[in-house]
């Protein structure tokens, strides 16, 4: 009886494989979007004269779309990283008042 109690809804092995998982796909995410990045700023340089529009605002305006690609990159991968962490973080915290509670039962029973 006590065996069932004491049983979890989750193995640490799946919550170990979703957090390398998560960590995997953020590495790869941020090395599509950087890969991605260094393409669009290739070709803007190598055709310069030709893309960029005269108006001031409409050069910020593209410039600011370069730019984004390689920040919504890097939310994603923090994002996907916070993921990771806070899954390690509440497998700790269950590891940790898991222990606690067999050893204050070895202690009773002693």
């Amino acid at each position: 009886m006590e065996n069932k109690e004491n049983q979890s809804l989750h193995s640490q092995n799946a919550v170990f494989r979703i957090a390398l998982g998560a960590n995997i796909l953020a590495w790869l995410i941020l090395a599509f979007y950087v890969i991605n990045f260094m393409g669009d700023l290739q070709s803007v340089v190598q055709n310069w004269p030709l893309q960029m529009p005269p108006d001031l605002l409409q050069q910020i305006v593209a410039w600011s779309s370069l730019l984004s690609k390689p920040l919504f990159g890097a939310f994603y991968f923090f994002i996907l990283q916070g993921i990771s962490q806070l899954l390690y973080v509440g497998l700790d915290i269950y590891l940790d008042l898991t222990d606690t509670g067999e050893e204050d039962e070895e202690e009773t029973e002693a």
